[in-house]
């Protein structure tokens, strides 16, 4: 039995002649044979007014026989009558008689038009089609006595008494058209590539901004739910908020100094990293900005100083002690000079503040003792202070349990690579997998990384502003060293620039800690147990940073154990 296409059974078209026509052609005709029914087609044609129009036709039947070539037929059911005198074709119904087209000039035009199509799909080169073709009508319900009409011939009609042999009869049509590839039987390929040019590959391709923006939507709806905390501790003037990677917590921190703002108060929204503050900044309100002074706890120490006239920096490059004990103590000295304090202080990334750095933090607060003061941290993405870290006596922390900024997948990620329980709530989306790629060359590592990037932008549609490149080292010491843009815009390794869509973004992983991009490719990743410079922790506050889609690309096979 041929192979009908669309795949229906022939007693489910509506049409009775139709429905006679593809029983018979499908019963008689072998499996290699594709019978198309009811085939639509535009064309585009010229016109004076708009210059374009496209003109629209169906074929009742193509018939692709790789046995004998390629024959088009129109089906005219029902009682059809010919008036020779007037060329005229009518068709009998209820109420007395119906003009209809000539199908002979019908079929003719499907013909031309279908070919044409062909070619133009699957054998331009060629200019024709490789095969024979051509075409007849079928009168199920009718004989036919007489002669043939003009521009038809008695081969190429099929009354009702030739549905019997209808498998024959096309054949025997197809044997009297001339071949311009001088091959009758089709090969596979060119089989193929006919039915290329009648049914083109079309894809509906899901673009992946759209997936984005869904399942941010989702994520916004979780993270509206964690403002609500603030409203449960009301009133507590102190509070110490520990949460997951991902919970919302520097949303929480950003919403609390915003809130402690809109009390008329002066409020002191400080954190560990450079690039957070920075970024924090853009979220306050203008409204807000005279009320909120937004710094690194190093940030702070310096503008002090400075006020106070304290001399300020470390006598030399990556001087660790300075940084940990020396720039608190020269804070307490400025205090001293300068009067400043704030009404409210808010800490973001609390995990990375040493113990000596809280009392001068508690001095910032007019009120020292009993001041608020809001402290936000994880201490599973503790990468700076190590054991040497604590808080202030704030009671028992309020915790955040739930992952409300990552999809699932990426959420269940962190879990693995941190060895710490990440939760997401039953609703937020799933997401895609983790990809992990091991690529112990550094120069095919960074090609991997922009085969991914421009997926994301050019065939995803992300804007580069969705799209950040993170790596342990700055980009002079990374893979992507010799990379100079991507997807036709410069490396960004200003956060600024990147958020405004000049390019895209490529940092460390710890300088990008605190903040999110929907789209993040982690490079140059070692084996996490096989070194002291990169530990899970490392790994863990990266993989969190991803929203959306996450790839790691790893130098050591023993890394893969600990992402999947």
């Amino acid at each position: 039995m041929a192979r009908l296409i669309p795949r229906i059974d022939p007693s489910d078209i509506s049409n009775p002649g139709e429905r006679a026509v593809a029983a018979a052609l499908v019963e008689q005709l072998p499996s290699d044979v594709v019978v198309y029914h009811s085939y639509p087609w535009l064309r585009p044609t010229r016109n004076d007014k708009s210059g374009r129009t496209l003109r629209e036709g169906e074929t009742d039947f193509v018939v692709v026989d790789p046995s004998a070539g390629v024959l088009f037929l129109e089906v005219k059911g029902g009682e059809i009558e010919y008036d020779h005198r007037n060329r005229e074709w009518t068709r009998t119904v209820r109420r007395g008689s119906k003009p209809i087209k000539d199908p002979f000039e019908q079929v003719r035009r499907n013909q031309h038009v279908l070919v044409g199509k062909i070619v133009e799909a699957s054998f331009r080169a060629e200019g024709h089609l490789p095969c024979p073709y051509g075409h007849a009508v079928v009168f199920p319900d009718c004989e036919f006595t007489g002669a043939a009409p003009p521009g038809a011939d008695l081969e190429l009609i099929f009354s009702a008494s030739s549905l019997g042999q209808i498998g024959k009869r096309t054949r025997r049509v197809l044997a009297q058209c001339p071949c311009a590839g001088g091959e009758v039987r089709l090969d596979r390929q060119v089989m193929d590539t006919v039915q290329l040019g009648l049914s083109p590959a079309f894809q509906l391709l899901p673009v992946l901004f759209r997936k984005v923006e869904e399942q941010e939507a989702g994520l916004h709806r979780l993270t509206d739910e964690q403002l609500r905390i603030l409203e449960l501790l009301g009133d507590h003037p102190r509070a110490a908020i520990k949460g997951v990677a991902g919970s919302g917590k520097t949303i929480l921190a950003t919403a609390q100094a915003q809130r402690f703002a809109r009390q008329g108060k002066a409020v002191l929204l400080v954190c560990y990293n450079r690039s957070l503050a920075r970024a924090l900044q853009h979220r306050v309100p203008d409204d807000l900005r005279p009320n909120i002074t937004i710094n690194t706890f190093h940030g702070i120490c310096a503008s002090f100083c400075d006020r106070a006239g304290v001399p300020f920096g470390p006598p030399s490059v990556g001087d660790q002690e300075f940084w940990e004990t020396q720039a608190p103590d020269l804070l307490l000295q400025a205090l001293d000079a300068v009067p400043e304090r704030f009404d409210a202080v808010v800490v973001d990334e609390a995990q990375d503040f040493r113990s000596q750095w809280w009392l001068p933090l508690e001095m910032l607060n007019r009120d020292e003792d009993a001041g608020p003061l809001y402290v936000f941290y994880d201490p599973a993405q503790n990468l700076f202070a190590g054991a040497d870290w604590s808080l202030p006596n704030l009671g028992i922390p309020y915790s955040l349990p739930t992952n409300c900024r990552n999809t699932r997948r990426i959420a269940e990620t962190c879990s693995r690579v941190g060895n710490v329980r990440v939760p997401t709530r039953p609703e937020a989306p799933e997401g895609v997998d983790t990809l992990v790629e091991i690529v112990p060359d550094g120069s095919r590592r960074a090609k991997v990384a922009r085969r991914y990037v421009a997926e994301w932008i050019i065939q995803g549609k992300l804007r580069p502003s969705q799209v950040a490149i993170l790596s342990p080292f700055v980009q002079a010491k990374s893979s992507m060293a010799l990379v100079t843009e991507l997807c036709g815009k410069p490396i960004c390794c200003d956060l600024q620039r990147w958020q405004e869509g000049e390019g895209v973004l490529l940092t460390t992983i710890r300088s990008f800690k605190g903040l999110e991009a929907d789209a993040v490719v982690v490079t140059d990743v070692p084996d996490t147990s096989a070194t002291d410079q990169f530990t899970a922790t490392d790994l863990y506050v990266a993989c969190s940073r991803a929203k959306h889609i996450l790839v790691v690309l790893g130098t050591e096979p023993g890394l893969a154990q600990h992402v999947t």
